[in-house]
């Protein structure tokens, strides 16, 4: 009889007590970012450092896999911000999770699969207007970000609240993890945020194609209104920080701020400027290097009436939401110093081209040559230098050399 009980117990011990079968040392687990979590509604996660604050967790990549790695028993936090959002399992806006093995997780007590991680609603991140001014004072500093127990910044944007301008967005392209990032089709619907951003007019009404008409033909009359909109051409919502430049849904998702774009023609924004920030993406990817971009406009769009007066576009009345000019890209290589600028016009109509804000070394430093076709935006490249001389509210990298495309 105490044989049998000793040999019971021996089982047991071989036995993993939550499902009845052999057990095994965990390796820890790893949760695969496009594999292994919810199809919608995918919560965030953070982890707590040395010192108890939570920062974003930062996944890890192997070829195309990316996948978030947590040793045996360590603690991630999922959580899902916004009003009314909540953890389904657990309903609460965030929980403590601890690896159990490959993508099982504990949770008060119980085990789930991270695929069974869902919040009731979308994970909803914020503005957070700071009192740090920018370009020449003319701005000020917003960052969009999560509130998760402390404040975790991804993009900042400098804005001009009172005329609905952004003159840039800085982020980072965490080209050591972007192979490995979320890739999904559904995009949310842009939003306002706070208040204060455009006050007295509804964005998405300034940007629908009615409006963006009717705006025209009160400018520029209808002849040339007809002129500017054949061929399907259209002012879109160009944004400044992609989506496609982070790793997961939810930051993916952060993107979707109006303050987080310029009017820009559609025809550009899928041409050329499509071509730029892909590129980019390939840069940071294939070199495994985080990279530091700021993404921003300059000047105002200037088009000939129909009396051939050349006329600034803006999209609400008292000179707000301005068509830029251009839009640019700054990269920084933090590994080297190494920077480049390169400049796209705004300007699908032009028949020559444009004057450049400083001298163009694309060819010299191998980037591609994207001045062939006008319609798709006039692409050039400079050296930071000389670009920040031109575009003085650029913000400031330390650059050493030319940034390569090699």
């Amino acid at each position: 009889m105490n044989g049998l009980l000793i040999a019971a117990v021996c089982l047991l011990g071989f036995l993993d007590p939550a499902w009845g079968l052999p057990a095994r040392k965990s390796q820890g687990c790893s949760i695969s970012l496009n594999e292994h979590l919810p199809k919608k509604n995918e919560p965030l996660f953070l982890i707590r450092s040395a010192n108890k604050d939570l920062k974003l967790a930062m996944p890890e990549t192997s070829g195309k896999l990316g996948s978030i790695s947590l040793r045996p028993g360590e603690e991630v936090i999922v959580s899902c911000p916004g009003k009314q959002n909540s953890l389904g399992i657990t309903q609460e806006e965030y929980s403590s999770a601890f690896c159990h093995q490959d993508q099982q997780l504990t949770i008060k007590g119980r085990l789930f699969n991270s695929n069974m991680l869902e919040c009731s609603h979308r994970s909803a991140a914020a503005l957070l207007v700071t009192d740090r001014p920018c370009a020449n004072n003319n701005g000020v500093m917003v960052e969009l970000g999560f509130k998760v127990e402390n404040w975790h910044s991804l993009v900042e944007v400098c804005h001009n609240i009172k005329n609905s301008l952004s003159y840039y967005a800085s982020h980072t392209v965490y080209g050591s993890s972007l192979a490995g990032k979320v890739i999904q089709s559904n995009r949310p619907g842009f939003s306002r945020g706070e208040k204060i951003f455009y006050k007295g007019f509804n964005p998405d009404a300034a940007f629908s194609q009615n409006n963006q008409v009717e705006v025209f033909e009160s400018i520029f009359g209808k002849k040339k209104t007809a002129e500017y909109f054949e061929s399907k051409k259209f002012l879109a919502r160009g944004h400044l920080a992609p989506d496609a430049d982070f790793l997961y849904g939810s930051w993916q998702h952060l993107t979707y701020f109006y303050i987080n774009t310029a009017p820009q023609w559609q025809s550009i924004n899928a041409g050329h400027w499509l071509s730029i920030e892909n590129l980019v993406r390939k840069i940071a990817s294939n070199r495994g290097v985080d990279l530091d971009v700021a993404t921003g406009t300059y000047g105002v769009l200037r088009l000939r009436d129909d009396k051939n007066r050349e006329k600034e576009v803006y999209l609400q009345e008292d000179n707000r939401l301005p068509v830029p000019d251009v839009m640019w890209k700054v990269l920084h290589n933090p590994k080297d110093n190494s920077c480049i600028a390169i400049v796209a016009s705004n300007n699908p109509f032009l028949s020559s081209p444009p004057k450049t804000l400083c001298p163009d070394i694309c060819r010299a430093n191998n980037w591609p040559d994207l001045q062939s076709d006008f319609s798709k935006g006039y692409v050039y490249c400079c050296k930071y230098q000389d670009f920040v001389r031109a575009v003085d509210y650029a913000p400031r990298f330390m650059c050493k050399s030319v940034l390569k495309n090699e």
